[in-house]
């Protein structure tokens, strides 16, 4: 795709303030394709030259009741007028936490801003409970953008190595091997290789830290109760198990990934659709372990943890799914995933459409399953990406980054369904013919 002339414009004028025109990497779509944003409504975005788009990244998918919903917007309006941060205990992080543990099942919350900084807690919570060191997680999972978390999450397949040995590989420059040495990454839904890793070197093992479908491999789905092995496992060596829910949490169900799975962690991480678009996070979990992070115990802290502004949207999107939101949410994402099966059959190309309706994603591949990061990786993702431009184009838009889901906001429509898939439909032709 291009950008039309006033997003290029103000976008080549970001670049002389803004390290890439952008503050996140992932923004990047090449010079003369990266967006600027004018504005966003409801499950709508236009950008600088007013063009609209159906919008499926929301944010990479935090605005789970659309943009800009009233409730919310209504409710962080009246918050703000007692203040915004106070580095000091306020009633509506008190009463977010009361309706995260009604909601899920925890027994005590900790507030905090990023699922970066909710997954680095968790782990800091996991070491020092259990007085071991090292992580593990699976290739090509995604923990948030710190040195303890991105190794493996996006690796050339020839460059990890033998999956019942894989190489740790570095997401990129700066990160020191002696914070690799401290991580283990293995085959995602391989029951047998991590049964024997962990037998091996349960010992060293502080925490597992797993995504329940991992959402960077466009939600690929555990297989065969590999979540309810993972617990087991915990269970028998000692290990902390840390779901990390910061794509899945209050999306996939009210209690999240594990009401989905009926598998509960140790430790959970919450972010994204916990604020509704504004930077609310959470790590959370059982007693036994989260009653141990306080003074003098195990450390945690952040100056801008459960601002008023982040509780108050966290508290009316809380509030909305407890009515009964995610059904809107659900209902379009199985009309989509519908639609796709049948313009994608009728196309012939070989194909996977994968994960719960609220995320679903599309793999071409000749895999019947994508199991694990080999099978994604190997898929055609270029093909993928070229039916994706098309439909950016047209004026739909999921991310142009293949290894994101579609994610679905209960702002989205019968209309939108209907509108989404011609175009799609139509891309697909021009691609596939």
């Amino acid at each position: 795709m291009k950008s039309g002339p006033k997003t290029h414009e103000m976008f080549m004028r970001g670049k002389e303030s803004i390290p890439g025109g952008v503050s996140s990497n992932f923004r990047y779509w090449g010079d003369d394709a990266t967006l600027v944003v004018k504005k966003a409504n409801g499950a709508y975005l236009w950008d600088l030259d007013d063009k609209r788009y159906v919008d499926y990244r929301l944010g990479f998918g935090p605005a789970i009741m659309g943009h800009a919903r009233k409730e919310i917007i209504d409710h962080i309006t009246e918050a703000m007028q007692i203040g915004n941060c106070f580095a000091m205990t306020n009633e509506y992080e008190i009463r977010v936490a009361e309706k995260i543990k009604k909601l899920t099942g925890v027994d005590l919350v900790r507030m905090t801003n990023t699922g970066t900084e909710a997954t680095m807690a968790a782990i800091r919570i996991a070491r020092a409970y259990t007085g071991r060191d090292k992580v593990l997680k699976f290739d090509g999972a995604y923990h948030g953008f710190h040195d303890y978390s991105l190794w493996n999450t996006y690796p050339p397949v020839s460059g990890v190595g033998y999956k019942n040995d894989p190489f740790l590989v570095p997401q990129g420059s700066g990160m020191p091997r002696s914070v690799g040495d401290l991580m283990m990454s293995f085959p995602y839904n391989n029951k047998e290789i991590l049964e024997k890793k962990l037998a091996e070197n349960w010992h060293q093992i502080a925490c597992i830290i797993v995504e329940p479908l991992l959402g960077n491999q466009a939600s690929t789905m555990p297989q065969d109760n590999f979540l309810g092995f993972i617990r087991e496992q915990c269970d028998k060596y000692g290990i902390v198990m840390i779901m990390d829910e910061v794509k899945t949490g209050f999306r996939i169900a009210p209690g999240g990934a594990q009401e989905y799975f009926g598998v509960q962690g140790d430790l959970v991480t919450y972010a994204k659709c916990l604020g509704g678009g504004f930077p609310a996070a959470a790590i959370a979990g059982k007693k036994f372990i989260m009653g141990e992070v306080g003074p003098g115990k195990i450390p945690h802290g952040g100056t801008y943890g459960a601002n008023v502004v982040a509780m108050a949207a966290a508290e009316a999107t809380l509030d909305l799914i407890e009515k009964g939101e995610l059904d809107k949410v659900n209902a379009h994402g199985k009309k989509l995933k519908a639609g796709w099966k049948k313009i994608l059959d009728a196309a012939g190309a070989p194909y996977v459409i994968q994960g719960p309706d609220a995320m679903p994603g599309i793999v071409f591949t000749e895999e019947p399953v994508c199991r694990e990061y080999r099978h994604w990786a190997l898929g055609d993702h270029e093909t993928y990406t070229k039916i994706v431009d098309r439909c950016i184009q047209k004026g739909v838009m999921p991310d142009f980054d293949c290894r994101e889901p579609w994610f679905v906001s209960a702002a989205h429509t019968d209309e939108d369904a209907e509108f989404v898939l011609g175009i799609f439909e139509e891309s697909v032709k021009e691609i596939l013919g």
